[in-house]
């Protein structure tokens, strides 16, 4: 794991696109919550365990993609296999560590896939965040959620329709302190319909 502050655009591999890009505004001075990053290293020992890359593997070499519905069964295949596998005691250890480095009484525990914010896909809100996650077992659980969401049904549907190979992928996941905010939205800095690059879109909810 790693500060958000030391994180940049050249540890995506490492710590996940949202990570990696937040971390890049951090160092340029931006109002970015203080954060405690989980490497990818972290997934790829889960994923090493009991052959489960190998079995998630076999789940996606059947799938037949034509409605929303296989993409469902494969998440849920997916899901079930994560959860009869037991969490590392090394993996357990370091994800308690960040969670006293971050040292507050509720945080956001959210996603951040190697894959997310490319040039020509995006992947937002197609994984997982849990907000109001207050205390170390609760955010091992919601980690784990994390992962298992780089196979969610959405992300292995737009994944086939751009060709995203996501067993190649990996899933960082990001700890922030939890902030109770009076609105929310999102800024895409490419029109995402057309494609024109000098069409920003603000979406704000009150």
């Amino acid at each position: 794991y790693r500060s958000l502050d030391q994180v940049a655009l050249e540890d995506l591999s490492e710590f996940g696109g949202k990570a990696a890009r937040l971390g890049e505004a951090m160092q340029l001075g931006c109002p970015v919550l203080p954060g405690v990053v989980l490497s990818t290293e972290l997934f790829r020992r889960f994923m090493g365990q009991g052959g489960l890359q190998g079995e998630i593997a076999s789940i996606l070499s059947t799938l037949q993609p034509s409605t929303l519905l296989h993409f469902q069964a494969a998440e849920w295949a997916i899901h079930e296999a994560f959860r009869v596998r037991r969490m590392p005691d090394e993996v357990a250890r370091t994800i308690r560590e960040a969670w006293a480095l971050l040292n507050c009484s509720s945080a956001l525990v959210r996603s951040s896939a190697t894959h997310e914010h490319g040039p020509r896909h995006t992947f937002v809100g197609q994984h997982e965040s849990y907000l109001s996650v207050s205390s170390v077992d609760a955010a091992i659980e919601a980690v784990v959620g994390c992962w298992m969401s780089l196979f969610s049904a959405k992300a292995l549907a737009y994944a086939h329709r751009f060709g995203v190979d996501l067993l190649g992928s990996a899933m960082a996941v990001l700890l922030q302190p939890m902030i109770f905010p009076t609105a929310k939205g999102m800024l895409f800095t490419v029109d995402p319909i057309s494609g024109n690059p000098d069409t920003f879109i603000l979406e704000v909810q009150e």
